[in-house]
């Protein structure tokens, strides 16, 4: 059978889970995501503290984090109709803001998310970090969970402590604060982050940020040793806050200069501990004692790590990242430029030693005394970042919410959360998904008030069997929205964000007609597009009105439309595998600016094997040999699997074209 991959089936853009191992990661649910793309975690210090400076595939997963499920208490009220204040709005470029804070405590909190992107761009290239397709959500609660009664999911107050691995910080250990339970919901093209700072002293808040999510938004994907090393959970460089400071005293007037940050950490916080102690043994033997390492050509290497060997591999990906971002690698421009340019190339290519010595000019074998060396540099030492960070923000100017945003950004955020729990707490999920229609419900009644503690899901509306919820059926609640019409909606936003939930509850006819009246609104969701191309070429599969049972070219063009629009921003690779998959099962054939778009998805995602070999069938039975034989070259740099190197030789064959040599299998 050939390899073939229903354009379809699952969603690829629970995004961040896109940690692209040699073959295609397909992640089924946002739950690796949240855990692969964790929250950094808000830091905090005190302003008292003296002596403060003057001057941050499926194995692939399980290759670079440890799951970390999200699971919170049940049935505890964050929003009720208890006596709160209003919810209020604001917006910013890239942000949107609801709260119901004081002004005050919500601009604190923006401001710190403002200084964490700012130090996030400062240390990282700017292609790392691809600009959001839609404006993140920040929901800031203040409410007190003790004073209202139990029956929705919630949100739990920041909790700021000392970090666990406070050794790594040095004399900072004693004076930072980090929050590493940060609540985020992930889509295809956006991020709600929600809070409750009830009880929280936003002043010391200093650092915070929503999740580098858009590493995963990078194209090419960065390489997951990278990934790794700047977010893993345990030991990353950006793991955790970081404290800042100004030379005129800590958050005056004038910019932030100097940054600093947790520490290396090696394998363990024990084994940190060990080797630090051996560093100060007088005995020259003891230090000169070689730490136990990984190779580089393991480090990376595309097959998925021993998870034994994970904790030391972790440490290594993460020291290298900082070698190159923060430390020697970043001093000398030449170096720099090294490894930037090794960077560049290892999201396209199989690292080698070859690849690796063109760039840095050396091989792995002089990388790994430097490496050495460098960790008994900065083992357990904070890292340290010299920036310039304005120390005020314009500060936001809040106004009451209207309903539509009030049921868009939090009817969103619930629906996303419902859909991260999918598979590992079913029931969790339709509290979620139940609560994300009765918040639409109420937008759509523009009588928006939080689900009251009576509003939980009845029991009869649960999966009626385990085989279905084993089956993971896509009905999790009554239908809240049964009564509305996309016609009386007017906000775009809120028509999308109604679309993707009654994809969710699994109405597929509600979510279409929703999700076609957002795109002909102007919606800016690209989820929402992509949804409704699918929708379409659903339809149109139930329905072909081509000759043989193809589709038609009308309806061909009715779903590469608003997949095109889906194609302007950051396109996840399912939006590829629809575009192949639509023009593979049309009666007519693409043009050449059609193979473009395709050939376009290849490159953007080296690593999704699949996609490369049934782009290239497209353009072999299309007319395009050339194109197809180029693109099987590609397919087959990353392909690890023997059966699928010989799809790949049988298409190339059927084009008379000869077989091309790709090395040692990897």
């Amino acid at each position: 059978m050939k390899p073939q991959t229903d354009p379809t089936a699952g969603s690829r853009t629970d995004f961040g889970g896109k940690t692209y191992p040699p073959e295609p990661l397909r992640p089924k649910s946002a739950g690796t995501v949240i855990a692969f793309l964790m929250a950094i975690g808000l830091g905090a210090f005190h302003a008292s503290c003296p002596g403060a400076p003057a001057d941050a595939g499926k194995e692939a997963a399980a290759a670079t984090e440890h799951d970390r499920a999200l699971i919170m208490e049940r049935y505890v009220v964050s929003a009720t109709r208890v006596a709160k204040a209003p919810w209020r709005y604001a917006s910013m470029p890239g942000i949107e803001v609801l709260s119901r804070g004081r002004d005050k405590e919500t601009n604190a909190m923006i401001t710190s998310i403002e200084r964490g992107l700012w130090l996030q761009n400062d240390v990282m290239p700017k292609d790392w970090l691809p600009a959001n397709p839609v404006a993140y959500t920040i929901i800031i609660d203040n409410s007190d969970l003790s004073e209202v009664p139990a029956g929705q999911p919630h949100t739990e107050p920041i909790k700021l402590a000392a970090p666990p691995d406070a050794a790594t910080w040095g004399p900072f250990a004693g004076q930072a604060l980090v929050w590493n339970d940060q609540f985020e919901a992930h889509d295809g093209d956006t991020l709600a982050f929600n809070s409750n700072i009830f009880g929280v002293n936003m002043k010391d808040v200093s650092y915070g940020s929503v999740s580098l999510d858009r590493l995963s938004r990078s194209t090419p994907p960065l390489p997951i040793w990278l990934i790794a090393g700047l977010i893993g959970r345990e030991t990353g460089m950006f793991r955790e806050g970081f404290v800042l400071f100004s030379s005129e005293g800590i958050f005056g007037p004038g910019w932030i200069r100097l940054a600093k940050g947790p520490g290396t950490l090696w394998v363990s916080l024990d084994e940190t501990a060990r080797l630090t102690a051996q560093l100060k043994d007088d005995s020259e033997s003891r230090k000169a004692t070689p730490i136990e390492m990984v190779p580089l050509r393991e480090l990376f290497r595309e097959a998925p790590t021993p998870a034994g060997n994970l904790p030391r591999w972790n440490s290594e990906a993460a020291l290298f990242a900082r070698w190159g971002l923060m430390g020697p690698g970043s001093e000398d421009p030449t170096t720099a430029h090294a490894f930037l340019e090794f960077v560049r190339r290892a999201r396209r290519q199989p690292v080698t030693e070859q690849m690796f010595t063109e760039c840095f000019g050396f091989g792995f074998a002089v990388m790994e005394t430097k490496l050495q060396s460098y960790l008994r540099t900065v083992l357990g030492q904070p890292t340290s970042v010299d920036l310039d960070i304005p120390s005020r923000f314009p500060k936001l100017v809040m106004r009451a919410a209207t309903s539509d945003q009030i049921g868009r950004i939090l009817g969103d955020w619930l629906r996303m959360q419902g859909d991260s729990f999918r598979n590992k707490d079913p029931d969790m999920s339709r509290e979620f998904l139940f609560a994300a229609g009765r918040m639409l419900e109420r937008a759509y009644k523009n009588e928006v008030a939080p689900p009251t503690e009576t509003e939980t899901s009845p029991e009869n509306d649960r999966p009626e069997t385990q085989s279905q919820a084993a089956a993971k059926v896509r009905t999790f609640t009554r239908e809240p929205l049964a009564d509305a019409a996309a016609n009386q909606i007017h906000d775009p936003g809120l028509l999308a964000v109604c679309g993707l939930y009654e994809y969710d509850a699994g109405d597929n006819a509600k979510a279409r007609a929703f999700l076609e009246a957002a795109a002909a609104a102007g919606a800016v969701r690209p989820r929402a597009y992509y949804m409704l191309a699918r929708l379409r070429f659903l339809a149109a599969a139930d329905r072909p009105m081509g000759s043989e049972g193809k589709l038609s070219s009308p309806q061909a063009a009715s779903i590469l439309e608003p997949l095109r629009t889906a194609l302007k921003s950051a396109p996840a690779p399912d939006v590829f595998e629809l575009l192949v998959g639509t023009w593979a099962k049309c009666e007519g054939k693409p043009a050449k600016s059609d193979i473009e778009e395709v050939e376009e998805g290849v490159a953007l995602y080296p690593r999704d094997t699949d996609l490369a070999y049934n782009s290239a069938e497209l353009c072999a039975q299309s007319g395009f040999g050339a194109e197809a034989a180029r693109l099987i070259d590609e397919g087959l740099v990353f392909t690890s699997h023997e059966a699928k190197r010989e799809h790949f030789e049988q298409l190339r064959s059927s084009l008379g074209a000869p077989a091309k040599s790709t090395g040692k299998v990897r």
